[in-house]
């Protein structure tokens, strides 16, 4: 049951994160889940609205709504379904998993891409073609040159550098056969 619970709370944040890609709201809401997940921790009145068995789903719904009344709807409708599903208890494992969501996705906002050669438009429009594809989002894309890296490609994708690149395959293959 705990791997079933950890994957129903990745879906719930994952859903959550798409809606507020689609309607790039991404920052806007994770702001106010970082506010919410810091009344549920220093706000017993507020934690005891989403946990108690007394009051039903429904009042807890309403409270939750008039009191979430300057948030993005996004935030109150995410709320009206974790308490009517009883995820209350979940809430703040669901809000970290987003907010992982959104760092990883902070983290792709940049590409750069490296290459021996200049690349022909066609060519630079199919790799950021195949880029979004596999991330799923649009990040900035920028390209560059450098003919010390022979052939091949280097992506730098947020902190991660891809080096697939013909001078970085030569110098792992000169360390593999000095160690030999």
């Amino acid at each position: 049951t705990g791997k079933l619970k950890v994957q129903r709370n990745h879906k719930y944040a994952k859903t959550l994160f798409d809606a507020c890609i689609k309607l790039n709201h991404v920052s806007q809401i994770h702001h106010e889940l970082k506010l919410i997940s810091y009344l549920m921790i220093k706000a017993p009145v507020f934690r005891l609205v989403l946990i108690t068995k007394r009051l039903s789903n429904q009042d807890k719904v309403t409270i939750i709504s008039n009191t979430l009344i300057k948030f993005n709807p996004v935030v109150a409708e995410f709320l009206s379904i974790i308490i009517s599903n009883n995820q209350s208890n979940n809430l703040i494992d669901i809000i970290s998993k987003f907010n992982h969501l959104v760092n990883m996705h902070s983290n792709i906002q940049d590409i750069n891409i490296t290459t021996a050669h200049k690349l022909e438009e066609s060519e630079i429009q199919s790799l950021i073609k195949s880029i979004y594809n596999i991330l799923n989002t649009k990040p900035k894309i920028s390209t560059s040159t450098n003919p010390n890296i022979i052939g091949g490609i280097k992506l730098r994708i947020g902190n991660k550098i891809f080096d697939n690149s013909i001078g970085c395959q030569i110098n792992q293959l000169r360390k593999t056969l000095h160690n030999l």
